[in-house]
């Protein structure tokens, strides 16, 4: 026999007959085994066996458990029915996109955040553990299993009774620092003229009205690589009389299409705070306010998505106010404005020196186009170095402040660093800022430690 023969056709049996040849030349015998082999095959390949829906399961992650607590944490603010990417609530809409989830998390795309762990400890730090980085890993690879090792088929049996659904719920459209000493709303006129247009903003795909991805030629549908630009707008405050300002929260009127928010103080510039779909209040440590003058107006900046068209965006501004005089007000804003120079065409860089104990609350960067990496760093006048921030590739899409969990002291002669890396010499051109929000200390001697 020859080796393209299926292997039980080359079954032998071990009565063997005598070998008389027929007119062939082939003996009858062999014809009779040959023939019974044959049939042996058949019957072994249409045996009936047992049929398996699916593979088998290869983890214990499972959605109800592990899978939904991440979602909550760090996706369905933006990942919701009136969020600005495609909802990932429930089982089904989560398993349907697992492969995307697993190749954005091992990326790095998702969640937005630039900061690379082991430099500075921030409070809206929302990157994934490496731990929860492995479960979602794990429950993709592992088929990903519901509960009690079930799979998601794709098939609806509507006789069967509907189990309890677990699924994952955005904490939005009420206030998570408490309730507001003083509301006002924020009117931002969205421009369709200008919707499209911006820098690091990705190239149009003109028929479909989309961002395109150059690479593949097609149009964008991530949020991520979707354009933005801003949106200003100017708040009255109302106050007679001198008011310290403990925090403020923002509450966006349209979440599919607001992206973050930033406010200052109009008639100085001092950043006050931010919001972020994930982090969506800002507040000072115990004892500390910014200084509200009587007549005060707040300036804000609206990132909205460029393709949303013109419109409005209609949110509520919620300010946490004290009559009482604080112990510590925040000092002026120390601004580190990065330029290149000749010799390092792709660097940029600045310096600053704290000419008081100083206490830093926040680093907020003004990303922008083609910014690869960005460092702050601190050295103290006896020499030892702690970097504040080290952040790789941060989106333009997501521009977000860095709110250190605890204010990070910074000793009197005490020089401020900011370099920062840029993809071409054009875009270091335009330079980089970086605003750190701050309060001196007023006590006598120096600050603790």
């Amino acid at each position: 026999m020859t080796a393209s023969v299926p292997r039980c056709l080359a079954l032998r049996l071990s009565l063997r007959a005598p070998r008389a040849k027929s007119r062939g030349g082939v003996s009858y015998a062999v014809k009779v085994v040959a023939a019974g082999a044959v049939v042996l095959c058949v019957a072994v390949l249409l045996w009936p066996r047992s049929v398996f829906s699916h593979e088998t399961l290869t983890t214990t992650v499972l959605f109800d458990r592990e899978i939904v607590r991440i979602l909550d944490r760090h996706c369905v603010m933006c990942h919701s029915a009136d969020g600005p990417s495609f909802p990932l609530a429930t089982y089904e809409e989560t398993w349907l996109k697992g492969r995307s989830i697993r190749s954005a998390v091992i990326a790095r795309h998702m969640p937005p955040w630039a900061a690379v762990p082991g430099y500075g400890e921030f409070a809206n730090d929302n990157s994934l553990t490496l731990r929860e980085t492995q479960f979602v890993v794990s429950w993709v690879e592992g088929l990903g299993p519901r509960n009690a090792g079930r799979i998601f088929l794709n098939v609806q049996d509507p006789g069967a009774p509907r189990p309890r659904e677990i699924r994952a719920e955005p904490h939005v459209g009420h206030w998570r620092a408490g309730t507001p000493d003083l509301t006002r709303e924020v009117v931002a006129a969205i421009d369709p003229a200008e919707a499209a247009v911006g820098a690091g903003q990705a190239p149009l795909d003109e028929a479909r009205g989309k961002p395109l991805d150059e690479a593949r030629g097609k149009p964008l549908d991530d949020a991520r690589s979707r354009p933005t630009r801003v949106v200003r707008s100017t708040v009255d405050l109302g106050l007679t009389a001198p008011r310290g300002l403990r925090g403020l929260e923002y509450m966006p009127g349209n979440r599919r299409v607001v992206r973050a928010a930033s406010f200052t103080l109009e008639r100085t510039g001092q950043w006050l705070g931010s919001w972020t779909p994930w982090y969506g209040f800002a507040t000072l440590p115990a004892g500390t306010a910014f200084n509200l003058p009587a007549g005060s107006r707040i300036v804000s900046e609206i990132h909205v998505d460029a393709m949303a068209g013109g419109g409005e965006e209609r949110g509520t501004l919620g300010l946490f106010l004290t009559d009482a005089r604080p112990r510590t007000t925040m000092a002026p804003d120390l601004i580190l404005d990065g330029r290149a120079t000749a010799g390092a065409p792709l660097r940029v860089r600045a310096t600053a020196a704290s000419t008081a104990d100083t206490y830093a609350v926040a680093l907020r960067p003004d990303i922008a186009q083609g910014l690869k990496s960005i460092e702050v760093s601190a050295k103290t006048a006896q020499g030892a170095t702690q970097v504040l921030l080290f952040a790789k590739d941060p989106p333009l899409e997501w521009p977000t402040p860095y709110v250190f969990k605890e204010p990070v002291v910074l000793r009197r002669g005490t020089t401020i660093q900011l370099t920062g890396y840029f993809a071409t010499p054009a875009d270091a051109a335009r330079g980089l800022r970086v605003t750190l929000s701050r309060y001196v200390s007023t006590a006598p001697g120096r600050p603790a430690d």
